[in-house]
Protein backbone atom coordinates (compact mmCIF):
# COMPACT_ATOMS: atom_id res chain seq x y z
CA UNK A 1 0.00 0.00 0.00
CA UNK A 2 1.33 3.38 -0.96
CA UNK A 3 1.30 6.08 1.69
CA UNK A 4 -0.06 8.45 -0.97
CA UNK A 5 -3.85 8.64 -1.02
CA UNK A 6 -5.71 8.41 -4.29
CA UNK A 7 -7.41 11.80 -4.94
CA UNK A 8 -11.15 11.79 -5.42
CA UNK A 9 -11.80 15.51 -5.89
CA UNK A 10 -13.50 17.47 -3.14
CA UNK A 11 -16.57 16.98 -1.00
CA UNK A 12 -18.33 20.08 0.34
CA UNK A 13 -15.10 22.00 -0.14
CA UNK A 14 -12.93 19.46 1.71
CA UNK A 15 -10.35 17.17 0.01
CA UNK A 16 -11.81 13.76 -0.80
CA UNK A 17 -9.86 10.54 -1.20
CA UNK A 18 -10.50 6.91 -1.98
CA UNK A 19 -9.20 5.96 1.46
CA UNK A 20 -9.67 2.49 2.97
CA UNK A 21 -8.18 2.08 6.44
CA UNK A 22 -8.96 -1.65 6.44
CA UNK A 23 -6.34 -2.34 3.74
CA UNK A 24 -3.05 -3.79 4.92
CA UNK A 25 0.36 -2.63 3.74
CA UNK A 26 4.13 -2.74 4.23
CA UNK A 27 5.25 -2.34 7.81
CA UNK A 28 5.16 1.31 8.88
CA UNK A 29 3.11 2.45 5.89
CA UNK A 30 0.00 3.42 7.87
CA UNK A 31 1.93 5.62 10.28
CA UNK A 32 3.84 7.24 7.42
CA UNK A 33 0.61 7.98 5.61
CA UNK A 34 -0.93 9.60 8.68
CA UNK A 35 2.22 11.71 9.12
CA UNK A 36 2.04 12.83 5.49
CA UNK A 37 -1.67 13.64 5.54
CA UNK A 38 -1.56 15.39 8.92
CA UNK A 39 1.19 17.65 7.61
CA UNK A 40 -1.08 18.99 4.85
CA UNK A 41 -4.72 18.54 5.97
CA UNK A 42 -6.69 18.92 9.19
CA UNK A 43 -9.27 16.49 7.82
CA UNK A 44 -10.67 14.91 4.66
CA UNK A 45 -13.54 12.87 3.28
CA UNK A 46 -13.24 9.17 2.41
CA UNK A 47 -15.39 7.92 -0.46
CA UNK A 48 -15.17 4.26 0.62
CA UNK A 49 -18.52 2.50 1.20
CA UNK A 50 -21.10 5.07 2.35
CA UNK A 51 -18.37 7.63 2.97
CA UNK A 52 -17.05 9.03 6.24
CA UNK A 53 -14.95 11.89 7.59
CA UNK A 54 -11.36 11.57 8.80
CA UNK A 55 -9.87 14.10 11.25
CA UNK A 56 -6.10 14.51 10.98
CA UNK A 57 -5.51 17.41 13.35
CA UNK A 58 -4.09 16.06 16.63
CA UNK A 59 -5.84 18.50 18.96
CA UNK A 60 -9.19 18.07 17.20
CA UNK A 61 -8.94 14.27 17.52
CA UNK A 62 -8.55 14.45 21.29
CA UNK A 63 -11.27 17.07 21.69
CA UNK A 64 -13.71 14.97 19.67
CA UNK A 65 -13.02 11.88 21.77
CA UNK A 66 -13.77 13.89 24.90
CA UNK A 67 -17.03 15.33 23.50
CA UNK A 68 -19.24 12.24 23.77
CA UNK A 69 -22.45 14.26 23.44
CA UNK A 70 -21.49 15.30 19.90
CA UNK A 71 -19.49 12.22 18.92
CA UNK A 72 -21.42 9.19 20.06
CA UNK A 73 -20.03 5.68 20.52
CA UNK A 74 -23.24 4.01 19.39
CA UNK A 75 -21.20 3.12 16.33
CA UNK A 76 -17.42 2.76 16.50
CA UNK A 77 -16.77 1.44 12.97
CA UNK A 78 -16.45 4.06 10.23
CA UNK A 79 -17.74 1.66 7.58
CA UNK A 80 -20.89 0.83 9.53
CA UNK A 81 -22.89 3.74 10.99
CA UNK A 82 -25.80 1.42 11.85
CA UNK A 83 -24.25 -1.75 13.31
CA UNK A 84 -26.28 -4.92 13.80
CA UNK A 85 -24.38 -5.71 16.98
CA UNK A 86 -23.64 -4.11 20.32
CA UNK A 87 -20.35 -4.11 22.23
CA UNK A 88 -20.73 -3.24 25.93
CA UNK A 89 -19.57 -0.89 27.34
CA UNK A 90 -17.70 0.47 24.26
CA UNK A 91 -20.87 1.21 22.27
CA UNK A 92 -22.72 2.87 25.12
CA UNK A 93 -22.74 6.56 25.96
CA UNK A 94 -23.07 8.03 29.46
CA UNK A 95 -24.91 7.63 31.75
CA UNK A 96 -25.32 3.91 30.91
CA UNK A 97 -21.66 3.68 29.97
CA UNK A 98 -20.72 5.24 33.32
CA UNK A 99 -22.62 2.57 35.25
CA UNK A 100 -20.83 -0.23 33.43
CA UNK A 101 -17.43 1.40 33.96
CA UNK A 102 -18.12 1.81 37.66
CA UNK A 103 -18.73 -1.93 37.99
CA UNK A 104 -15.84 -2.93 35.76
CA UNK A 105 -13.54 -0.50 37.53
CA UNK A 106 -13.35 -2.87 40.48
CA UNK A 107 -11.95 -5.61 38.24
CA UNK A 108 -9.40 -3.42 36.45
CA UNK A 109 -8.28 -1.06 39.20
CA UNK A 110 -4.54 -0.72 39.87
CA UNK A 111 -4.93 -2.79 43.06
CA UNK A 112 -6.87 -5.60 41.34
CA UNK A 113 -4.42 -5.69 38.44
CA UNK A 114 -1.37 -5.72 40.74
CA UNK A 115 -2.76 -8.80 42.49
CA UNK A 116 -2.55 -10.64 39.18
CA UNK A 117 1.10 -9.85 38.54
CA UNK A 118 2.53 -13.17 39.81
CA UNK A 119 0.24 -15.15 37.51
CA UNK A 120 0.91 -12.82 34.56
CA UNK A 121 4.65 -13.19 35.10
CA UNK A 122 4.40 -17.00 35.30
CA UNK A 123 2.55 -17.17 31.98
CA UNK A 124 5.14 -14.93 30.29
CA UNK A 125 8.07 -16.93 31.69
CA UNK A 126 6.61 -20.28 30.60
CA UNK A 127 6.08 -19.12 27.03
CA UNK A 128 9.44 -17.37 26.72
CA UNK A 129 11.34 -20.29 28.22
CA UNK A 130 9.94 -22.55 25.52
CA UNK A 131 11.14 -20.17 22.80
CA UNK A 132 14.53 -19.59 24.45
CA UNK A 133 15.40 -23.24 23.83
CA UNK A 134 15.27 -22.60 20.07
CA UNK A 135 17.33 -20.29 17.86
CA UNK A 136 14.37 -18.28 16.56
CA UNK A 137 10.63 -18.22 15.97
CA UNK A 138 7.67 -16.28 14.69
CA UNK A 139 7.31 -14.39 17.94
CA UNK A 140 3.78 -13.24 17.21
CA UNK A 141 2.39 -16.78 17.10
CA UNK A 142 4.82 -18.06 19.71
CA UNK A 143 4.45 -15.30 22.29
CA UNK A 144 2.78 -11.97 21.45
CA UNK A 145 -0.65 -13.46 20.72
CA UNK A 146 -0.56 -16.29 23.25
CA UNK A 147 0.61 -14.36 26.30
CA UNK A 148 -2.21 -11.79 26.70
CA UNK A 149 -4.81 -14.20 25.31
CA UNK A 150 -3.98 -16.76 28.00
CA UNK A 151 -4.39 -14.05 30.66
CA UNK A 152 -7.76 -13.10 29.16
CA UNK A 153 -8.98 -16.71 29.14
CA UNK A 154 -8.03 -17.14 32.78
CA UNK A 155 -9.62 -13.82 33.75
CA UNK A 156 -12.89 -14.85 32.11
CA UNK A 157 -12.65 -18.46 33.28
CA UNK A 158 -12.58 -19.91 29.75
CA UNK A 159 -10.86 -23.12 28.55
CA UNK A 160 -7.32 -22.43 27.38
CA UNK A 161 -7.68 -25.04 24.66
CA UNK A 162 -10.03 -22.60 22.91
CA UNK A 163 -7.17 -20.15 22.28
CA UNK A 164 -6.69 -20.99 18.59
CA UNK A 165 -10.38 -20.65 17.86
CA UNK A 166 -10.43 -17.27 19.56
CA UNK A 167 -7.53 -15.99 17.47
CA UNK A 168 -9.33 -17.00 14.26
CA UNK A 169 -12.45 -15.14 15.36
CA UNK A 170 -10.45 -12.03 16.22
CA UNK A 171 -9.04 -11.99 12.69
CA UNK A 172 -12.48 -12.05 11.07
CA UNK A 173 -14.01 -9.53 13.47
CA UNK A 174 -11.23 -6.96 13.37
CA UNK A 175 -8.81 -7.55 10.51
CA UNK A 176 -10.73 -8.25 7.32
CA UNK A 177 -10.33 -5.52 4.73
CA UNK A 178 -13.24 -3.83 2.98
CA UNK A 179 -12.21 -5.66 -0.19
CA UNK A 180 -12.30 -9.03 1.60
CA UNK A 181 -15.60 -8.35 3.36
CA UNK A 182 -17.43 -5.46 1.62
CA UNK A 183 -20.83 -6.15 3.22
CA UNK A 184 -19.25 -7.08 6.58
CA UNK A 185 -21.00 -10.48 6.41
CA UNK A 186 -17.88 -12.39 7.45
CA UNK A 187 -17.39 -10.06 10.35
CA UNK A 188 -21.01 -10.46 11.41
CA UNK A 189 -20.76 -14.26 11.09
CA UNK A 190 -17.71 -14.33 13.35
CA UNK A 191 -19.46 -12.09 15.89
CA UNK A 192 -22.43 -14.48 15.86
CA UNK A 193 -20.10 -17.43 16.51
CA UNK A 194 -18.48 -15.57 19.39
CA UNK A 195 -21.91 -14.70 20.76
CA UNK A 196 -23.05 -18.33 20.54
CA UNK A 197 -19.89 -19.41 22.35
CA UNK A 198 -20.51 -16.98 25.18
CA UNK A 199 -24.19 -17.87 25.32
CA UNK A 200 -23.08 -21.39 26.17
CA UNK A 201 -20.61 -20.10 28.76
CA UNK A 202 -23.27 -17.87 30.35
CA UNK A 203 -25.63 -20.86 30.62
CA UNK A 204 -22.90 -22.86 32.32
CA UNK A 205 -22.32 -20.06 34.86
CA UNK A 206 -26.05 -19.78 35.54
CA UNK A 207 -25.99 -23.41 36.63
CA UNK A 208 -22.67 -23.32 38.47
CA UNK A 209 -21.02 -19.92 39.11
CA UNK A 210 -17.23 -19.85 39.31
CA UNK A 211 -14.55 -17.49 40.57
CA UNK A 212 -14.16 -15.57 37.32
CA UNK A 213 -15.14 -12.23 35.81
CA UNK A 214 -18.04 -13.65 33.82
CA UNK A 215 -19.64 -15.17 36.91
CA UNK A 216 -19.18 -11.97 38.89
CA UNK A 217 -20.67 -9.88 36.07
CA UNK A 218 -23.83 -11.98 36.25
CA UNK A 219 -24.43 -10.65 39.78
CA UNK A 220 -24.21 -6.98 38.78
CA UNK A 221 -27.19 -4.68 38.48
CA UNK A 222 -27.58 -1.82 36.00
CA UNK A 223 -30.16 0.82 36.86
CA UNK A 224 -31.27 -1.45 39.68
CA UNK A 225 -31.98 -4.41 37.40
CA UNK A 226 -30.04 -7.65 36.79
CA UNK A 227 -28.03 -7.67 33.56
CA UNK A 228 -29.85 -9.49 30.77
CA UNK A 229 -28.25 -12.36 28.87
CA UNK A 230 -28.29 -10.13 25.77
CA UNK A 231 -26.17 -7.50 27.48
CA UNK A 232 -23.90 -10.14 28.98
CA UNK A 233 -23.29 -11.40 25.43
CA UNK A 234 -22.45 -7.89 24.27
CA UNK A 235 -20.12 -7.42 27.23
CA UNK A 236 -18.33 -10.72 26.56
CA UNK A 237 -17.84 -9.90 22.88
CA UNK A 238 -16.23 -6.58 23.79
CA UNK A 239 -14.00 -8.19 26.41
CA UNK A 240 -13.03 -10.82 23.87
CA UNK A 241 -11.86 -8.22 21.35
CA UNK A 242 -10.17 -5.95 23.87
CA UNK A 243 -8.32 -8.81 25.52
CA UNK A 244 -7.27 -10.69 22.40
CA UNK A 245 -6.17 -7.98 19.99
CA UNK A 246 -4.78 -4.75 21.40
CA UNK A 247 -2.14 -6.10 23.79
CA UNK A 248 -0.91 -8.76 21.31
CA UNK A 249 -0.47 -6.02 18.70
CA UNK A 250 1.44 -3.87 21.21
CA UNK A 251 3.73 -6.75 22.21
CA UNK A 252 4.50 -7.31 18.52
CA UNK A 253 5.52 -3.67 18.07
CA UNK A 254 7.67 -3.80 21.22
CA UNK A 255 9.67 -6.78 19.96
CA UNK A 256 9.94 -5.32 16.46
CA UNK A 257 11.16 -1.98 17.79
CA UNK A 258 13.83 -3.41 20.06
CA UNK A 259 14.99 -5.79 17.33
CA UNK A 260 15.51 -2.74 15.10
CA UNK A 261 17.16 -0.62 17.82
CA UNK A 262 19.84 -2.66 19.60
CA UNK A 263 21.22 0.47 21.28
CA UNK A 264 17.92 0.95 23.12
CA UNK A 265 17.82 -2.75 23.91
CA UNK A 266 21.23 -2.43 25.55
CA UNK A 267 19.99 0.63 27.45
CA UNK A 268 17.04 -1.18 29.06
CA UNK A 269 19.25 -4.16 29.86
CA UNK A 270 21.62 -1.82 31.69
CA UNK A 271 18.84 0.12 33.44
CA UNK A 272 15.50 -1.60 33.98
CA UNK A 273 14.01 1.69 35.14
CA UNK A 274 13.88 2.64 31.46
CA UNK A 275 11.49 -0.19 30.63
CA UNK A 276 8.36 1.67 31.72
CA UNK A 277 9.38 4.70 29.64
CA UNK A 278 10.09 2.51 26.63
CA UNK A 279 6.64 0.95 26.85
CA UNK A 280 4.94 4.34 26.92
CA UNK A 281 7.03 5.64 24.04
CA UNK A 282 6.38 2.57 21.88
CA UNK A 283 2.66 2.85 22.56
CA UNK A 284 2.82 6.49 21.48
CA UNK A 285 4.99 6.15 18.37
CA UNK A 286 3.32 2.99 17.07
CA UNK A 287 -0.26 4.05 17.93
CA UNK A 288 -2.43 1.48 16.19
CA UNK A 289 -5.99 2.17 17.36
CA UNK A 290 -8.23 4.20 15.06
CA UNK A 291 -11.50 5.01 16.85
CA UNK A 292 -14.60 6.19 15.03
CA UNK A 293 -17.65 8.02 16.35
CA UNK A 294 -21.13 8.88 15.04
CA UNK A 295 -22.08 12.56 14.99
CA UNK A 296 -25.26 13.43 16.88
CA UNK A 297 -25.54 16.93 15.38
CA UNK A 298 -24.13 19.03 12.57
CA UNK A 299 -20.63 20.12 13.56
CA UNK A 300 -17.36 21.23 12.01
CA UNK A 301 -14.28 19.36 13.25
CA UNK A 302 -10.84 19.45 11.66
CA UNK A 303 -12.35 21.60 8.93
CA UNK A 304 -14.85 18.86 8.06
CA UNK A 305 -18.54 19.88 7.83
CA UNK A 306 -19.96 16.78 9.53
CA UNK A 307 -23.71 16.17 9.43
CA UNK A 308 -25.72 14.43 12.14
CA UNK A 309 -25.63 10.66 11.62
CA UNK A 310 -22.31 10.65 9.73
CA UNK A 311 -19.24 8.73 10.87
CA UNK A 312 -15.98 10.40 11.88
CA UNK A 313 -12.67 8.54 12.08
CA UNK A 314 -10.27 9.78 14.77
CA UNK A 315 -6.80 8.22 14.33
CA UNK A 316 -4.80 8.37 17.55
CA UNK A 317 -1.55 8.42 15.59
CA UNK A 318 -2.00 12.00 14.40
CA UNK A 319 -2.22 13.19 17.99
CA UNK A 320 0.53 10.99 19.41
CA UNK A 321 2.97 11.85 16.59
CA UNK A 322 2.05 15.54 16.45
CA UNK A 323 5.18 17.74 16.24
CA UNK A 324 3.28 20.48 18.05
CA UNK A 325 3.02 18.21 21.08
CA UNK A 326 6.37 16.41 21.02
CA UNK A 327 9.94 17.07 19.96
CA UNK A 328 11.03 14.42 17.45
CA UNK A 329 7.57 12.82 17.71
CA UNK A 330 8.35 9.83 15.48
CA UNK A 331 11.25 8.67 17.63
CA UNK A 332 11.09 6.46 20.72
CA UNK A 333 13.00 8.57 23.24
CA UNK A 334 13.99 6.75 26.45
CA UNK A 335 14.76 10.11 28.08
CA UNK A 336 11.33 11.61 27.34
CA UNK A 337 9.56 12.71 30.51
CA UNK A 338 6.20 13.68 28.99
CA UNK A 339 3.75 10.77 28.96
CA UNK A 340 0.49 12.50 28.06
CA UNK A 341 -0.11 10.36 24.99
CA UNK A 342 -3.58 9.10 24.09
CA UNK A 343 -2.65 5.59 22.92
CA UNK A 344 -5.39 4.35 25.28
CA UNK A 345 -7.86 6.90 23.95
CA UNK A 346 -9.26 9.95 25.68
CA UNK A 347 -12.48 11.00 27.32
CA UNK A 348 -15.08 8.76 28.99
CA UNK A 349 -14.25 5.81 26.72
CA UNK A 350 -10.54 5.79 27.52
CA UNK A 351 -9.40 2.16 27.72
CA UNK A 352 -10.65 0.65 30.96
CA UNK A 353 -8.00 -2.07 30.79
CA UNK A 354 -5.02 0.29 30.53
CA UNK A 355 -3.59 -0.76 33.92
CA UNK A 356 -3.70 -4.42 32.92
CA UNK A 357 -2.26 -3.68 29.47
CA UNK A 358 0.62 -1.68 30.93
CA UNK A 359 1.44 -4.44 33.39
CA UNK A 360 1.38 -7.10 30.68
CA UNK A 361 3.64 -5.03 28.44
CA UNK A 362 6.13 -4.22 31.18
CA UNK A 363 6.26 -7.86 32.24
CA UNK A 364 6.71 -8.95 28.63
CA UNK A 365 9.67 -6.60 28.15
CA UNK A 366 11.29 -7.53 31.45
CA UNK A 367 10.98 -11.29 31.13
CA UNK A 368 11.79 -11.44 27.42
CA UNK A 369 15.04 -9.53 27.81
CA UNK A 370 15.97 -11.47 30.91
CA UNK A 371 15.89 -14.67 28.83
CA UNK A 372 16.50 -13.55 25.23
CA UNK A 373 18.52 -10.33 25.44
CA UNK A 374 20.10 -10.44 21.98
CA UNK A 375 17.96 -10.96 18.87
CA UNK A 376 17.36 -9.61 15.40
CA UNK A 377 14.78 -9.65 12.61
CA UNK A 378 15.39 -12.72 10.45
CA UNK A 379 16.36 -12.05 6.85
CA UNK A 380 14.08 -12.67 3.88
CA UNK A 381 10.78 -11.53 5.40
CA UNK A 382 8.16 -9.37 3.72
CA UNK A 383 7.10 -7.54 6.86
CA UNK A 384 3.56 -6.28 6.61
CA UNK A 385 0.86 -4.90 8.87
CA UNK A 386 -2.88 -5.30 8.96
CA UNK A 387 -5.39 -2.55 8.32
CA UNK A 388 -8.07 -1.35 10.71
CA UNK A 389 -5.77 -1.78 13.70
CA UNK A 390 -2.13 -1.82 12.71
CA UNK A 391 -0.70 -5.10 13.90
CA UNK A 392 2.27 -6.85 12.32
CA UNK A 393 1.07 -9.95 10.45
CA UNK A 394 4.14 -12.09 11.19
CA UNK A 395 7.58 -11.46 12.68
CA UNK A 396 10.36 -14.00 12.79
CA UNK A 397 13.23 -13.16 15.11
CA UNK A 398 16.52 -15.00 15.50
CA UNK A 399 18.75 -15.28 18.56
CA UNK A 400 21.66 -17.29 19.87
Amino acid sequence: MSTTLEPDGTYEGVPAYCYDNTAGGPIGSHHQRWDDVAATHSGFRSSIARGFWVVTEGTAVQEALQDWRTFSSTSVTALDPDPKFLWIPEMLDPPMHTEWRRLLGREFSPKAVAAREPEIRRVAVELIDQLAQTDGADVLDGFARRFPTTIFLRLMGLPEEDLERFLDWVHDVLHLSYEQDPDRSRQFSAIQQVSAYFQEQIALRREAPRDDLLSRAMTWRIEGKPISDRDLHAFCVLMFMAGLDTVPIAVGWVLYHFAQHPEQRRAILADQALIATSVEEILRVYSFVIPARKATRDVTVGGCPVRAGEMVMLPLSVSNRDPRRYDNPRQVDLARTTSNHIAFGSGPHRCLGSHLARLELNVAVEEWHRRIPDYRVADGQDLRETGNMYGITSLRLEWT
